[in-house]
């Protein structure tokens, strides 16, 4: 059973997101933290400041832990692909 948890959206509109992402031999990976508690990996993604300067000690303990180095980035072009109607109809 999925439980939708659906609180008033607080942005007007977003236009960019900042992402943590940890760097290796073999590329690039979003990180992940227990952000929910004990057993839960949600990603660190931000959409605004605020969200994202609160998961920096986040990133920081995961560079720490993984010992690799932890990026934080900044995406701001923004492309709509789809929208998918709450019946279940996709529209674009």
């Amino acid at each position: 059973m999925t439980f939708v948890h659906n609180p008033p959206n607080e942005q007007l509109r977003i236009d960019e997101v900042w992402l943590f992402i940890s760097v290796d031999e073999t590329g690039e990976g979003v990180c992940a933290g227990p952000l929910m508690g004990p057993g839960t990996l949600v990603p660190l993604i931000a959409a605004d400041q605020a969200r994202m300067e609160s998961l920096i000690p986040v990133a920081r303990q995961i560079a720490q832990e993984s010992g690799k180095p932890v990026k934080l980035i900044k995406m701001s072009a923004r492309a709509e692909l789809m929208t998918i109607a709450p019946f279940g109809s996709r529209t674009q």
